[in-house]
This record gives C-alpha cells, structure tokens and sequence, in this order.
C-alpha cells in the first residue's frame, strides 16, 4: 500500500493525536490526519497491517513504517530534525525559534557567528501559529505565522545557522568566560554568549477537568490544525489580546459562530484597532465581555462549558466540543530559578532594571554597566516575551532579535580586549 505522506490515524479524543498533528504542522510536514473508524483509508490501513494490539494514535511514515502512539521526539527522528548539536562550542547559542530567536539566528549567521538554535518544541512560537499577522512591517497583505516561520529558518539555514529541536536546556551556569549549557539531549555544549528567546506559554485554565480535556475538545494556541474540522460549529476563544483576535477571525472561516470570552468590558483594551474593526465587521463573531469559564463537562471529549457573568453572577451552560485558550501569558523561566533574576511574574530583568534593583552591588562585579538587554550573568542576553517590561508585541521580538546579536558582538570584544 502506497504512501506519499505522513499519515495520522486517532479518535478525536485521544490528546496525543492533536499533539502529534499540531507538532507535525507546527514544524511545516505535510500529513493526513484520519479519525477511526469513520474514515475509509484508516479502516484500510488498520486492517492491511493488522494493527489490532497497536495503541492510538498510529503514525505512518513515508517509508512505510509505523509507529503506535509515538512521543514526539521519535516523530522528531522520522522527519529528519537534529536532536544533539553538532560542535561542542559555539560563539551564539539561542534559545527559543520564535520572531526574537529567529531574528538573532538571521543576524547571528549573516555577521559570521558560529551559531546554533535550541528549540525546545517547534519554530514561530506563538506567532507560528497565527492564521495571518496584518501589522508587520512590509507585509501590507499580510503573512501567516507558517510563512514568517519558513523563510526565517530557511534564511537563517543560508548562513549557516543550526537547529536542533526538539531539546530543552535543563541548566545554565557561567565558567571564567564561557556559558555552560545542559541540553535535554544528554549533550553539554559551551558558548562565549547566550540569547534567551524561550517566550511565553498560554496561562492554563484553573477549572475542574480541564487539564483532562486538554487535547480533547480543549486547545491552547490557535490550534489552526483544527479549522476545518469545526465547519458548521460553534467555537469558543478565550483571551482579549491579538492572539486571541487572530484566532476568532481564522475560526470564523470555517464555523457557524465564534464566541470571543473575554473578562473586560471589550475587547479594545489590549487588542489592535485594526484587529477589533475587522471582527466588529464579521458578523458570525460574537463578544462575550465580562465572562470568565467555571467549569467545563466531558467524559473522553469536552461536551459542555459553564460561563459566568462577572457583573451579574449569572452562569450560562453552552454546548461546545472547542474551546481555544489563549490567555495571558507564563515566561519558560523553570530552568533559570537561581541563576537569574527575574520578577514577581518569572519574567527576566535586563539593562535598566538590574541598575535600579537594590542588590545591584552585590550580584554586578564588572566595571561597565550591563547592556541594554543583558541579564544579571554577563553575555547572556533576554529578548522578546521572556523579557521583563517588553511590548509582548512581534515586532518588538524582531527588534530585540536584532538588538541582541549587536550587544553580543561587543560583549565579545570586552572578552577579546581582556
């Protein structure tokens, strides 16, 4: 039986089947996602190789082997991605692929740093899974996330960058003039500096069942792998930023009628002008303001969502098999506790904000005062999301992508001059 493409084959409630399609669409592999046993070919599939003791979901590759219920650093394998860096040092390391990291990557590579990109998921962030950006500079049509992404990698890839993905840093300590990185892989590489692009990850919903759900009816990000599957639904979006905007606008296309929830009384607060006048415009997108989620009911898959009014207490039950969280946002700052400063929220302190805090004689030993986006360890820098007081926009991440690779190079000349 002949394959072209990768071939998906799951329930619908079964959480690891979404996480191995939006991976695989995240990282730009075309693939077939099939539901058992309603589709004819997966029925076919199941029955010519005899899958009965296999656990879904089942994934097939091009070369005709399959794998059940696979993690994603084995689909990591299958299509080609390098999971252990190729050097033992490196004069850039970034962490992170989204607009920030694949900005530095860009600038890194094209000023002749050995560089190299440590992913710990898949490239873009959470701009990769945006349906299409209409306010980046010389797009005036607009871009989706999946193009931003591919032409950053590709041309980052040109000058000769390297990524490995997907690897989490477990651990960063600072040795005499090197930085030390401890890399999920089992790999230890060094590196003169370090640009921390890791970002943000959505705030999780506090309700009974949701973590159970989450996969199963239940979906943070965009989750554009899911667009057309709710045609002719009704879908939920909770979150009143961009992200959030995007994601009603790109539901919009496919389902009867998309409900924004939001807990302000608009969504004009943190959302673009551009952005709230095409969704005023939409008329199958509705506002829910001054609502929050309570509770959410399924067995296997999200059957029903309580939504409480936080003005007048009422609480509304609403059918729905897709709810879309996109709320706040939690800095990937675990593997920093005790190594850098941050926050009340997690997020990292840079330049100015080391200046003012009240231990700065303590933790700052150098002569020079730190770079602008420079942590309390020396050569390491913070951009985009991560970093504390930023614009949480992303175009301020390409600005300090951009930024960062200049700071770098004369944080290297000071070690040059010592």
């Amino acid at each position: 039986m002949k394959i072209n493409k990768i071939i998906i084959i799951s329930h619908k409630g079964i959480a690891n089947g979404f996480l191995i399609k939006e991976y695989l669409h995240r990282n730009l592999v075309p693939f077939e996602y099939l539901e058992f046993p309603e589709d004819d070919l997966a029925k076919q599939l199941y029955e010519y190789y005899k899958l009965e003791n296999c656990a879904f979901p089942i994934v097939f590759f091009k070369d005709r082997t399959y794998k059940c219920d696979p993690q994603l650093f084995e689909i990591a394998e299958q299509i080609g991605l390098h999971q252990k860096p190729k050097k033992d040092h490196y004069d850039l390391v970034i962490m992170g692929a989204g607009p920030a990291g694949l900005t530095a990557a860009v600038y890194g590579g094209s000023e002749g740093l050995k560089t190299i990109v440590i992913e710990r998921h898949s490239p873009g962030g959470r701009a990769g899974s945006t349906s299409l950006i209409e306010n980046l500079i010389a797009h005036p049509k607009g871009i989706t996330g999946e193009e931003f992404t591919r032409s950053s990698i590709e041309q980052a890839e040109k000058f000769g960058v390297e990524f490995v993905s997907p690897v989490e840093v477990n651990g960063i300590s600072k040795e005499g003039d090197h930085i030390r990185l401890f890399l999920s892989c089992g790999v230890e590489i060094t590196s003169y500096s370090l640009i921390i692009a890791v970002g943000v990850r959505y705030r999780l919903l506090e309700v009974p069942n949701a973590h159970r759900l989450t996969g199963a009816g239940i979906y943070y990000g965009a989750a554009m792998t899911e667009g057309f599957r709710n045609k002719g639904k009704e879908v939920f979006v909770v979150g009143g930023a961009n992200s959030a905007g995007q994601a009603a606008m790109y539901f919009s296309r496919f389902a009867s009628k998309v409900n924004i929830i939001v807990r302000a009384d608009s969504i004009n607060k943190r959302m673009s002008h551009y952005l709230v006048q095409e969704i005023r415009q939409q008329p199958n997108i509705h506002i829910l303001a001054n609502s929050e989620i309570i509770s959410v009911q399924g067995e296997e898959y999200l059957s029903s969502i309580d939504i409480k009014n936080v003005k007048t207490q009422q609480v509304v039950n609403y059918p729905s098999d897709n709810l879309f969280l996109l709320i706040g946002g939690v800095p990937y700052t675990e593997c920093m506790t005790g190594t850098f400063m941050r926050d009340e929220n997690g997020f990292l302190l840079t330049g100015r904000d080391l200046e003012s805090h009240d231990d700065y004689d303590n933790f700052w030993k150098l002569k020079r005062k730190p770079f602008q986006l420079e942590t309390n360890i020396s050569g390491v820098m913070a951009v985009g999301d991560v970093r504390n007081g930023t614009a949480k926009r992303m175009a301020a991440a390409i600005g300090d992508g951009a930024t960062a690779v200049t700071l770098v190079h004369e944080y290297i000349v000071t070690l040059s001059s010592k």
